[in-house]
């Protein structure tokens, strides 16, 4: 039918709420890594932000795997308001401890954010992957993407305003860390603009079934999708994904002064919007098939990300030859290491763009997507703890360069095995886990509809 034969609110649009998911991230999640962007949370050294970085990514991956038994229950608003302000107080043992040494403060903060991020993740991912209508997923994660990661280019260029003249190594300017702060209370407030699942408007006339189920059968539900064969083989490539992330800012808490540090927390984000558009493109392209989509986009991703892993190792081995500090007119090295910098965000938001897209190609129902996407966004968490706690000492670079390398190999056979059956074999529909519980809720979506159309 055509989208002209519904009438669709902007207020309850899902582009309006693809918006206010992206507005809350950009306030919470997307000014911490602001803050993560000039490398070990803008202190003068990065071993023990590593340390507390480590641990709230653990909790921080324990959330993203079980929020959505959470949101199930709590439902959608509630836990994205409560999960809106855990940066807050990071954000704030920040500069506490850069003024301070308040050091027990920072890793409290740390925990805290990991919880309530992880609480985010849980509500963000079915939101992106099931709100949009099918023929434009790929755009609305794009833009996902591009809300995300406006907050790291605007937070940058706050952050690069106060510290440009800093051509010292060391700890960024106090202001920094107020300016943050006080974007960062902006994300509460916007939460509340989020419409409730089953008050979203979409063009196809479908509407989104939030399913309410009670304590025995949500966990039922949940374990039989985080345990299923399609996501567990998946999750050595959830865990490689952002396991870079360590190295890099390292690197430039090591390597570069302020000021260069600055000028990365505000440019290398455009690498991430750059790749969420692309492959958000790629993956709407009309003229070739889901599984040409599926199959080239994931060929190309893991030939690039390999190919940067042989780009760093060759930047890291001179480097340590010559132990500079990078400053932006440091010429060759400086470009070598900033372009390279981008470029690793460019593949893994377009990775991690690409990841989503998968699973929304798994099922279409809520709930089910918000275990799915949590389950990815705590591997990828669990992937960031054992990177940052690499990295929490003076460990070798080479450590983080081969696991890196490593898991990347070690993770394309396992994902292969599901990227070949998109647009090919139909998946296993774990919408509905429990068999006997299927049918009645079938009956409901079906009701759903005709109201629509009627």
């Amino acid at each position: 039918m055509a989208d002209a034969q519904y009438k669709v609110h902007w207020f309850r649009s899902t582009i309006f709420q693809i918006l206010v998911i992206g507005g809350v991230f950009f306030c919470a999640p997307g000014m911490y890594n602001a803050l993560s962007a000039l490398g070990a949370g803008g202190l003068a050294t990065p071993w023990y932000a590593n340390a507390t970085a480590a641990a709230g990514y653990v909790f921080m991956a324990f959330l993203c795997v079980t929020g959505g038994i959470i949101v199930s229950q709590i439902g959608v608003n509630v836990a994205l308001l409560i999960s809106s302000t855990g940066d807050i107080i990071y954000a704030g043992s920040l500069y506490l401890n850069s003024k301070n040494g308040t050091q027990w403060f920072l890793m409290l903060g740390s925990i805290i954010s990991g919880c309530t991020d992880g609480l985010m993740y849980s509500v963000e991912g079915p939101i992106v992957t099931s709100y949009p209508e099918p023929d434009r997923r790929g755009r609305m994660l794009a833009l996902w993407v591009f809300m995300r990661n406006a907050a790291p280019v605007i937070g940058g260029a706050i952050i690069f305003g106060l510290n440009h003249s800093t051509n010292s190594s060391g700890g960024v300017a106090l202001t920094t860390y107020l300016t943050i702060i006080g974007i960062m209370c902006a994300g509460p407030f916007i939460s509340l603009l989020l419409s409730h699942p089953e008050k979203v408007q979409r063009k196809d006339g479908v509407k989104i079934v939030f399913r309410k189920t009670g304590w025995i059968r949500t966990f039922t539900e949940w374990w039989k999708i985080v345990s299923s064969r399609d996501i567990l083989l998946l999750c050595p490539l959830f865990f490689a994904s952002w396991f870079y992330i360590a190295y890099i800012g390292t690197l430039q808490t090591q390597y570069m002064n302020v000021r260069t540090r600055s000028l990365c927390a505000l440019v290398i984000p455009f690498g991430d919007i750059a790749g969420g558009f692309i492959i958000g493109n790629f993956l709407d392209m009309k003229r070739l098939t889901i599984k040409q989509r599926a199959r080239w986009s994931f060929v190309s991703l893991m030939v690039l990300n390999l190919a940067l892993w042989v780009w760093a190792a060759v930047l890291t081995k001179e480097l340590e030859d010559k132990r500079p500090v990078i400053d932006w007119t440091s010429g060759h090295l400086f470009g070598s290491s900033f372009v390279l910098f981008i470029l690793f965000d460019l593949a893994r938001m377009a990775t991690q763009t690409s990841l989503f897209w998968i699973l929304s190609q798994m099922s279409d129902d809520f709930i089910a997507l918000s275990y799915m996407t949590g389950t990815l966004r705590g591997v990828e968490a669990a992937g960031q703890a054992v990177a940052y706690g690499i990295k929490s000492s003076n460990t070798t670079d080479w450590l983080s360069i081969g696991m890196n390398v490593g898991l990347i190999t070690l993770s394309i056979p396992f994902a292969w095995l599901v990227i070949r059956k998109i647009g090919v074999v139909e998946f296993e529909k774990i919408s509905y886990a429990i068999q006997g519980a299927a049918e009645s809720d079938e009956k409901s979506v079906e009701s759903d509809r005709k109201e629509v159309v009627a």
